[in-house]
């Protein structure tokens, strides 16, 4: 062991070391502070914590040769600063990469930030498998073999995680695709529901009745979703059947009076009221107005507004409403007995 030469290498090595740690943290933010964006200042502030593990990792390496170790010691001295060399770099790589991507997706939009937050835990997951793989390379490790292993690994964990899969993959459809965003209406099935969490497994509803709703989103993806939340108006369109006793002039009134009620609610306005058909049972009217509102409340309250109006109306005029009904008539019995 030469102490002269190995001490030589310490000093220069710790020399080094700090006065790259004293401009990283003292000369350099001066610099990146006059900038407009604050990513170079983290950087440097990163760059600043790790510098003083990686120097020490730097200054083992130099007087590795000066210490006399024996094969088998220096081989395993060698794997060791290896390993906490690969972990001070994937670190630091991790930091200023998950920095820079969350960066990326804060000036594209809350859809991009909300899907990086989503994939953050697996992007550093990546970040270090890559750097196992380079630190197994450094040290002789034939990569076929952990291919291999890889590979058979990777079909049963892709057997097991089928169905998580399918959700992110689902999730990931919602966040690109947009059928609809927190806090807008939607319809699915029989579930009428405010949007009020999106996230990697299921999505939240918040039902009209006020229970949660949890949904997959793979069941989401693979609906028929109504979305109203870009329905500027909303188009009413149904029937009304009155009785057959109704006269000419009432029914020739019945549009009028209808387009006068609807005409009085706020929020509406009158398309057309037509005499369609006559029905088994009822003469049945087409009637179709609009709502102006994307509240589905305010809409609901229109409609209710109007349907009251118009029973009302129609009970002022005596207007019966028509409900199934089947008339029977029945011949003398006392004709019927001469006939035969």
């Amino acid at each position: 062991m030469n102490l002269t030469q190995l001490l030589t290498h310490i000093a220069v090595g710790t020399t080094i070391t700090l006065l790259v740690s004293f401009l990283l943290r003292n000369v350099f933010p001066k610099l990146t502070r006059k900038t407009p964006g604050d990513f170079d200042d983290f950087v440097l502030r990163t760059l600043s914590e790790s510098i003083l593990p990686f120097g020490a990792v730097v200054v083992l390496l130099l007087i590795q040769s000066d210490l006399g170790l024996s094969n088998d010691v220096q081989r395993a001295y060698d794997v060791l600063l290896r390993i906490f060399g690969t972990v001070v770099i994937v670190r630091f790589a991790n930091r200023v990469g998950i920095r820079f991507l969350q960066g990326v997706a804060h000036r594209s939009g809350d859809d991009l930030q909300q899907l990086f937050i989503s994939l953050q835990p697996l992007i550093k997951a990546l970040i270090w498998m890559i750097g196992a793989l380079v630190l197994f390379q450094s040290l002789g490790v034939k990569l076929a073999a952990i291919w291999a292993l890889l590979s058979a690994g990777g079909i049963g964990i892709g057997l097991a995680l089928k169905d998580p899969a399918q959700e992110l993959f689902a999730y990931l459809m919602i966040l690109l695709d947009k059928p609809f965003t927190v806090g807008q209406f939607i319809n699915v099935g029989s579930t009428w529901a405010t949007v009020e969490r999106i996230g990697v497994r299921s999505t939240h509803l918040r039902s009209l009745r006020g229970e949660i709703v949890v949904m997959n989103n793979s069941a989401l993806t693979n609906s028929t979703i109504l979305n109203f939340a870009d329905m500027n108006t909303r188009r009413m369109i149904y029937s009304l059947g009155v009785t057959y006793s109704t006269t000419v002039d009432q029914m020739k009134a019945i549009p009028a009076m209808v387009e006068e009620v609807i005409n009085a609610v706020d929020n509406t306005n009158f398309s057309r009221c037509h005499f369609t058909e006559f029905g088994d049972s009822s003469l049945n009217f087409e009637l179709v107005y609009y709502i102006d509102t994307r509240d589905y409340t305010t809409a609901l309250n229109a409609q209710q507004a109007i349907n009251l109006g118009i029973m009302e109306a129609f009970a002022q005029q005596g207007i019966d409403f028509a409900f199934p009904s089947q008339t029977l008539y029945l011949e003398d019995e006392t004709r019927s007995g001469k006939e035969s």
